[in-house]
């Protein structure tokens, strides 16, 4: 497993935490992600990026539902699957803001990223769990996909799972074929015009942080 390290800077304003949901090691999602915390760094933040593709992430599968343990035995049972997915929420747990890449896979969001999600039924043991994992969190979101091809709705289902943040998520719907690319070549970080719409998720993420700032005085 490798881990690529975060950048760190002096009078660090916060924490940003990258995750990558593509099955490919290098691509549109991975670039995307990596120039946006690029931006976040230079703003303050330390920054790191997951990227799932070096970890392993299983589905919920060959289990007795431990993560309802509680309201069907009355106590409490570990998830009996056995992989990377706690570290990385962890890694989620002690961050201010997350920004995810997640590509269109058939109309869908892609498998890890579903089942990343799905494996936090086993993590969030109560509400204070939840609102420390997720709900506390600033979230951006980049999605990957051409509308024909379903990037529309996965964008929609990207953003309504996280419906119950504290702080609207902000997220961008990036089709390679309004710039000419094709999806599968992953060089559509190679367009100009996207790190416009990069900049300007950057832009939303942090008003989104800084009125959470002013908030907590």
């Amino acid at each position: 497993m490798r881990l690529k390290r975060g950048i760190q800077v002096k009078d660090v304003k916060g924490k940003v935490l990258g995750l990558v949901f593509s099955a490919r090691q290098r691509g549109n999602c991975l670039d995307s992600v990596e120039y946006v915390l690029k931006k976040f760094a230079q703003k303050g933040f330390e920054t790191e990026v997951v990227n799932v593709y070096d970890f392993e992430i299983k589905p919920c599968s060959h289990c007795d539902y431990e993560c309802y343990a509680q309201e069907l035995k009355g106590k409490e049972e570990p998830c009996p699957v056995k992989d990377d997915v706690s570290m990385i929420y962890e890694k989620m747990r002690n961050a201010n803001i997350v920004v995810m890449a997640v590509p269109t896979y058939g109309g869908n969001t892609s498998g890890l990223y579903r089942a990343f999600l799905e494996r936090g039924h086993g993590i969030f043991k109560s509400e204070s769990d939840y609102e420390q994992y997720v709900t506390s969190k600033i979230f951006g979101f980049i999605v990957i996909g051409n509308i024909p091809a379903g990037g529309d709705m996965t964008y929609h289902t990207v953003i309504y799972d996280f419906k119950d943040s504290k702080h609207p998520p902000s997220g961008i719907l990036l089709q390679p074929r309004e710039y000419g690319q094709v999806s599968l070549q992953g060089t559509l970080t190679r367009e100009k015009k996207i790190y416009d719409r990069l900049d300007n998720l950057v832009s939303q993420v942090f008003w989104r942080w800084e009125k959470a700032k002013e908030g907590m005085h």
